[in-house]
């Protein structure tokens, strides 16, 4: 019985000496973001991804005929979560620069990146309607919420509330 008591200490301690030092062969390990949140373009020919480089997340397009992959992005900020104009000739996505995430559209025939967001709160998960305007969650007013805005004339409204959730 006291021999089952030590092997069960000297377990216990290898346990936590191996979680003191950084020892992660029990650790579950954390998936490398390659190739990620891919968006289909509206006429179906070419997708658009975040995927890892030396600077850490850009976005690339794809064509699916051809398997051409194009690095779309080249700032030293993360950009993820890439959606499609309804006319395919932008991109709206998320990227954190100047200490804040905000939304910025990628125009794709001049390669011209307009910030759409700029409030100090987070900006993240934009979707482009076939309505036209971003959908996107914020958290402006301390929870977050679903907003909408028009990208040619920047005008926004909250569209969901805590106080009018069920």
């Amino acid at each position: 019985m006291a021999k089952t008591r030590v092997a069960g200490t000297v377990i216990l301690m290898i346990l936590a000496l191996a979680a003191i030092v950084g020892c992660d062969l029990m650790a579950p390990q954390e998936p490398q973001v390659t190739h990620w949140a891919p968006a289909l373009s509206p006429d179906g020919q070419s997708i658009v991804y975040a995927s890892s480089t030396e600077n850490g997340l850009a976005l690339f397009r794809l064509d699916l005929a051809t398997s051409r992959e194009d690095q779309l992005t080249f700032n030293d900020a993360p950009n993820w979560s890439p959606q499609w104009s309804p006319d395919g000739t932008r991109v709206v996505y998320t990227s954190r620069r100047e200490e804040n995430v905000d939304l910025y559209i990628l125009v794709l025939e001049t390669m011209e990146t307009l910030r759409l967001t700029t409030d100090a709160a987070d900006d993240i998960n934009p979707h482009w309607g076939s309505d036209g305007l971003v959908y996107f969650n914020s958290n402006r007013s301390g929870d977050w919420e679903i907003h909408a805005i028009d990208p040619l004339t920047s005008v926004m409204r909250q569209l969901t509330s805590r106080e009018t959730a069920p």
